[in-house]
C-alpha cells in the first residue's frame, strides 16, 4: 500500500543527447546507465531508461532527491567531458514530490501513477523551455517558492563547473576528506582545496541541508 506514503520521482534526460551520442557512442549508454543504478540501488523502484536519453526512477526518501539530482549531475559532468560545454555529458532532472497512487512491481518507473508521477513529469516539460537542469515541485508552495530560486543557484554554480570541479564537488557531497579525494583521483590535497576553490561546494551543501530540513519537518 502507498496511499498516504510521500515518494520523490525523479524524471530526467540528457542535454544535447544527438551531439553527445555522436561523439561517445556507447560511452555515453553505459555511463547513463551506471550511474542510474548507482544513484537509484536502493530506490523502491529503480531507474529505467527510456526512448534511449531519458530516465525516470521513484525513491522512499524525499529527503535526498535534490542530493541525488545533484550527485547524478555532477557524476555525468565528470564522467565524460571532451573539454567543451557544448559536448560534455549532462542531464535535466525534475523531481516531483508527493504521493503514489501505484508503484510497479518489476516494471519501469514510467508505469506509475500518482501526485509525483505528474509533478515530476510536467515539471520536466516546462524546464526544458525554461533551459532549467534541476526543478522540484512540492505539496507546499512556500517551500517551492524558495525552491525555484536556489535550484536556479544550483544550475548556475554546476552549468560553470569543469569537469575536475564537478569530481571534486561530487566526492566532498559523498562525505570524502580533500586528503581522500586526492587519493582517490591521484592528486594532492591542495590540488583538491585549489580545484575546489571557488565552486561554491558549501552553498551547494547548505541549499542540500535547507531542502533535507523542510522535507523532514513536513512528511
Amino acid at each position: 500500500m502507498t496511499e498516504g506514503r510521500v515518494y520523490a520521482v525523479l524524471t530526467g534526460d540528457l542535454v544535447r543527447s544527438r551531439a553527445i551520442k555522436d561523439a561517445y557512442g556507447e560511452e555515453c549508454i553505459h555511463r547513463l546507465k551506471d550511474t542510474l543504478a548507482e544513484i537509484g540501488r536502493n530506490y523502491t523502484v529503480p531507474f529505467s531508461i527510456y526512448r534511449g536519453d531519458s530516465f525516470q526512477g521513484v525513491s522512499s526518501d524525499p529527503g535526498e532527491a535534490l542530493a541525488d539530482a545533484v550527485l547524478l549531475r555532477l557524476k555525468f559532468i565528470s564522467g565524460l567531458d571532451h573539454g567543451s560545454s557544448a559536448l560534455r555529458l549532462d542531464a535535466r532532472i525534475a523531481i516531483g514530490i508527493g504521493t503514489v497512487q501505484y508503484l510497479p512491481k518489476g516494471g519501469s518507473a514510467g508505469e506509475g501513477d500518482g501526485e509525483a508521477f505528474r509533478r515530476s513529469g510536467l515539471e520536466l516539460d516546462l524546464m526544458k523551455e525554461a533551459g532549467r537542469g534541476i526543478t522540484v515541485k512540492t505539496p507546499w508552495g512556500d517551500v517551492n517558492a524558495t525552491l525555484s530560486i536556489f535550484c536556479g543557484v544550483l544550475d548556475r554554480t554546476i552549468d560553470g563547473y569543469t569537469k575536475k570541479q564537478a569530481e571534486a564537488v561530487m566526492l566532498t557531497l559523498e562525505g570524502l576528506t580533500q586528503k581522500e579525494i586526492g587519493e582517490r583521483v591521484g592528486t594532492s590535497q591542495s590540488a583538491v582545496s585549489y580545484r575546489l576553490k571557488g565552486t561554491g561546494y558549501d552553498l551547494v551543501q547548505k541549499i542540500l541541508e535547507w531542502y533535507r530540513l523542510q522535507i523532514s519537518s513536513r512528511i
